[in-house]
């Protein structure tokens, strides 16, 4: 018993564990890495294991058969809609895609569409591993041509999952783990045998779930980890979100199996390689053409209006963070679409930027797995990409127009006049303080009334009046037009990891005494005082001399006419801009406050003296450095007399005027020195123009030189058009002949698809050496199957027959091969209504020379009516027949079309004595002879009433008889009925006829 409470305990706390997902993706050569590796794994790690093994989709697999027999887990086919269990492992069936959902459950997606990469795609299920599990997804990718399962994998390094891949060397087929190795997602590279292991180091190996940088790594660790980093890429890292990094080297620390911080810098001290995978590991990414569909449809929209009032040719968009490249493709594909055929009047630059060198090249390769494609329409994909091989590439079109190279968007100049930028999911890795930089440097890029798209879970915060929305939900904005004639500082002067100096301790906070709070409450009423009753009049300006806030109701502040500006030279008196801007140029060159002293000014028909005081703040970026403007206003009255008694000029007036000048030749000197300067710059500027001027002299010669070999270039290239040119022709006039057939086939197949549909019947072939069974589609209407869910087969089709005729029509199919069995054959099949149908088959067979079949040809035609209507009919014949012989009435059928009887019962030969030979006789116009002479008139005028009645219809009549032996005529009471009609005509074609003696 006490062993049962410890088992439920184990249980238990397994249960509690999250479900940790490993996908397994493997090709050729994979079947003996899968048997090693499962051999060898753990039976207690709670993980549930998805095994992608590429296999044929026309061959039964037994993949579980022969992996069950050494595994030390469970090993199950996998079925949609199941739910994954731990310690348990699931194998695709063949020709499925195989995937999970977010609730763990087994999603299937079975295909028939013509491809050009083996399935199970490897891509597809590590992609839904990522997605649905994110730090608890690991992707193992073992012995296998191709590169399925790179994508893959980079998703989940992008959640922050494990990168697991087979020793090359000891793989079968080296392409599928070199192909991941190559893409720097990787984190364990090992033998098959030693998968299990590793497995279950990384599920025992301590992992805090809630990362504090704190609790897990010690500042000066992480402080020296980030230094690294930034000496090995020039990145600074310290401007990204703490908790992101820390995931990233958590990840490192757990592959190496290193569990102190403290060892692991020491590690990338000693091995300078896993410098290089930890910043991999920081810019992993994950995108995908026309990601988030929603979002696009409104950029797309949104651009549309846009270019159509735009006023020029050129176009330029900025596609920050573009990772593998898929975004600016995207955005390259929809301006391709919006322009149309005058895509050609246009300059495009679409400018791709990243800091990951290995995604840049592979975006400029423009070539794509099938996997990145799955979820595009097929006319996008048949539009804008070529097959390349077992890949994908985009057109050169679009190519042309996208612009790749490696770009910091955090130090490195922005691009300029931009239309549009995107950048989407990239601010979500950084700091607030580094988006608050970013923002105005987009808008600083940005056209007025340009777009600017983000990602989801970003927006423009506080910068509000910098960019209008135009869709909260996809993140789209309008950048708005203000002053921007410099563009925003981009120096980060809180950065917390300066250029490789350890930053200084913070000062602690400091404890203030009561005494000294009671001191800065006093010193504040007097601030507020002084602000109120001396100064109350301040103005607040930016650095590029824009009046950002005002306080107080300032007389000197005007508004001229005109567009509205913030520049505070346009917003100001005209008499003290000169001394205003002179007093500005002093605080830009360093002076930390500006006296204008008094000056006299007319303000609203009245003298008054006017006093400026400007004073230096400096603010932490964003905002940057202010100046503050103090205005003060005194009226002749508050000032001393400025005449003495006597009424002569004071001295007063003298010194002041004095002031003013010795002020104005400071100016004046000012303006001098930065003239002398500005001579001396450009004297300099003009040498080195000079000497420039020589360089591009030099140039031209050479340039004159190449252009000489270009005209000889040019002749040949010429030349080589020409030769093209026809080619060209020859290939044109061929579409145009392949187009006429294609034409005609599509004709000939509607034309088939119809007469296949009228007269319920299909054709079908059986390619005997290929095993590969092919039906049109009337076949498929036939059997009630849908053709894309329903894949032909001989074994499918017996499948289909009624279970009464299988094993009958399974040897009838094999005698055919032999000319052993009559044609056409009968079955009977069940359809969607469970309503049985009886078809025919008929055939044809080919041979070889050794008289082996080879290929069968044929149709199949519904006879259900038609076997039902003969039936009906014989039964009916039948039945009709039994009741005339057994009549006491005599009885005859005459048929209009051929004019002669077909049929007599035995009554009428037993009282008139003719036999249905006698009656041979009486055929054609000769049968009115059967009647007197006097009324054969009258009957012909009733025979011709009864050929036109309606079936079943029946007409009476009375008239003489002939009888046969002894030759004379008896008086009978007849019913004619219409007994059959011809379709044809809608007139009767036969008669029956009863009758009896009057007498």
């Amino acid at each position: 018993m006490p062993e049962d409470k410890d088992t439920t305990a184990s249980v238990n706390t397994a249960a509690d564990k999250p479900l940790i997902i490993v996908g397994v993706g493997s090709s050729a050569g994979g079947l003996e890495a899968l048997q090693m590796m499962i051999s060898n794994l753990p039976d207690d790690t709670n993980m549930s294991f998805i095994v992608a093994q590429h296999l044929s989709p026309s061959h039964k697999s037994m993949m579980v058969d022969l992996l069950l027999k050494d595994a030390p887990i469970p090993v199950f086919t996998a079925v949609d809609g199941d739910v994954l269990r731990g310690n348990t492992l699931y194998i695709c069936p063949p020709n499925h895609n195989i995937e999970m959902s977010r609730d763990n459950k087994i999603v299937l997606t079975s295909y028939v569409e013509a491809r050009h990469t083996p399935r199970p795609s490897i891509d597809m299920l590590f992609e839904s591993i990522a997605t649905h599990k994110g730090d608890d997804a690991i992707g193992i990718i073992l012995s296998g041509t191709g590169s399925d399962g790179s994508r893959g994998i980079r998703a989940i390094k992008a959640e922050n999952g494990f990168g697991i891949v087979q020793d090359p060397n000891t793989a079968k087929y080296d392409g599928m783990p070199n192909s991941a190795i190559n893409s720097g997602n990787v984190d364990l590279i090992v033998p098959p045998e030693q998968i299990g292991a590793e497995l279950k180091s990384i599920v025992m190996f301590p992992r805090d779930r809630i990362i504090t940088s704190e609790k897990t790594i010690p500042r000066e660790t992480y402080i020296g980890i980030i230094r690294l980093l930034k000496l090995h890429s020039k990145v600074d890292f310290s401007l990204y979100k703490e908790n992101t990094i820390l995931r990233r080297i958590e990840r490192r620390m757990t592959s190496l199996k290193i569990a102190r911080s403290e060892d692991y810098l020491h590690h990338m001290d000693t091995h300078p390689e896993e410098i290089r995978l930890l910043f991999n590991d920081m810019l992993i990414g994950v995108t995908s053409f026309f990601r988030d569909v929603r979002a696009y449809e409104v950029l797309r929209r949104e651009l549309k209006l846009y270019l159509k009032n735009k006023t020029d040719n050129i176009i330029r968009i900025w596609s920050a963070g573009c990772s593998t490249g898929e975004e600016p493709y995207t955005l390259a594909m929809i301006i391709s679409e919006l322009l149309g055929d005058r895509k050609n009047e246009y300059k495009i630059q679409i400018f791709a930027t990243d800091i990951d060198e290995q995604s840049i090249n592979f975006a400029r390769d423009a070539v794509y797995p099938e996997s990145a494609l799955l979820n595009l329409p097929k006319e996008i994909k048949a539009k804008f990409f070529t097959v390349k091989g077992d890949q994908y590439e985009v057109i050169k079109p679009i190519k042309s127009m996208v612009i790749f190279s490696i770009h910091d968007i955090n130090k490195d100049p922005p691009f300029l006049r931009l239309d549009l930028i995107t950048c989407r999911n990239l601010m979500i890795y950084f700091t607030a303080e580094l988006q608050r930089m970013l923002l105005p440097t987009f808008h600083y890029a940005l056209n007025p009334g340009s777009l600017l798209m983000l990602g989801i879970s970003e927006s423009i915060g506080l910068f509000q009046e910098q960019y209008r929305v135009i869709s909260k939900s996809t993140k789209l904005y309008q950048s708005v037009s203000i002053n921007k004639s410099l563009p925003p500082e981009r120096v980060m002067h809180n950065r917390r990891i300066p250029d490789y100096i350890d930053p200084i301790p913070a000062a602690e906070k400091q404890v203030i005494s009561p005494t000294k709070q009671l001191d800065q409450d006093y010193s504040g009423l007097i601030m507020e005082a002084l602000k109120n009753r001396i100064l109350p009049n301040a103005l607040l300006v930016n650095e590029n001399q824009d009046i950002v806030f005002s306080e107080g109701r300032n007389e000197l502040l005007i508004r001229n006419e005109g567009i509205p500006s913030n520049n505070v030279f346009k917003n100001f008196h005209p008499k003290l801009v000169v001394e205003l801007r002179s007093s500005l140029h002093e605080i830009d060159i360093g002076k930390p406050f500006v006296d204008t002293g008094y000056q006299n000014i007319k303000l609203n028909d009245e003298n008054v003296w006017v006093r400026m005081m400007l004073v230096r703040v400096d603010r932490l970026p964003p905002l940057g450095r202010f100046t503050v403007v103090f205005t003060d206003i005194e009226r002749p009255f508050a000032l001393p007399a400025l005449n003495d008694l006597e009424g002569n000029i004071s001295t007063e007036v003298v010194k002041e005027q004095e002031r003013l000048l010795n002020r104005t030749r400071d100016q004046l000197q000012n303006v001098i020195e930065e003239l002398e300067t500005s001579n001396e710059e450009m004297q300099a500027m003009n040498e080195e123009l000079q000497s420039s001027n020589e360089e591009l002299q030099s140039s031209n010669e050479e340039l004159e030189t190449t252009n000489e070999e270009l005209q000889s270039t040019n002749e040949e290239l010429q030349t080589a058009y020409a030769e093209l040119r026809m080619a060209y022709e020859e290939k044109e006039q061929q579409q145009s002949e392949l187009q006429i057939l294609r034409t005609d086939l599509i004709q000939s197949n509607n034309l088939l698809h119809e007469a296949e549909k009228i007269g319920l019947s299909g054709s079908w072939m059986w390619d005997i050496e290929n095993r590969r069974l092919t039906w049109s589609n009337g076949c498929f209407a036939l059997f009630d199957v849908n053709v894309e869910d329903f894949q032909p087969s001989f074994e499918a089709f017996i499948g289909l027959i009624h279970p009464d005729d299988r094993n009958r029509l399974e040897t009838q199919m094999k005698e055919m091969l032999l000319k052993q069995v009559k044609l056409p054959i009968t079955f009977k099949v069940t359809g969607a209504d469970q309503e049985v149908k009886i078809i025919s088959l008929d055939a044809v067979v080919s041979f070889n020379e050794l008289k082996q079949a080879t290929k069968v040809m044929g149709t199949m035609t519904d006879i259900t009516e038609k076997t039902h209507y003969e039936k009906n009919t014989s039964a009916y014949k039948d039945k009709i027949n039994y009741i005339l012989t057994s009549s006491l009435n005599c009885a005859y059928i005459y048929n209009f079309i051929d004019k002669h009887i077909e049929y007599i019962n035995p009554t009428l030969t037993q009282q008139f004595g003719f036999s249905l030979a006698d009656l041979e006789d009486y055929s054609g116009d000769a049968f009115f002879k059967l009647f007197a002479s006097d009324e054969q008139e009258k009957i012909k005028q009733h025979f011709d009433r009864v050929r036109t009645g309606s079936p079943g219809a029946t007409y009476p009549s009375k008239y003489a008889f002939k009888k046969r032996d002894p030759n004379g005529f008896t008086h009978v009471y007849a019913n004619h009925t219409v007994y059959d009609v011809d379709e044809a005509t809608g007139f009767a074609s036969k008669m029956l006829v009863t009758f009896f003696a009057a007498e």
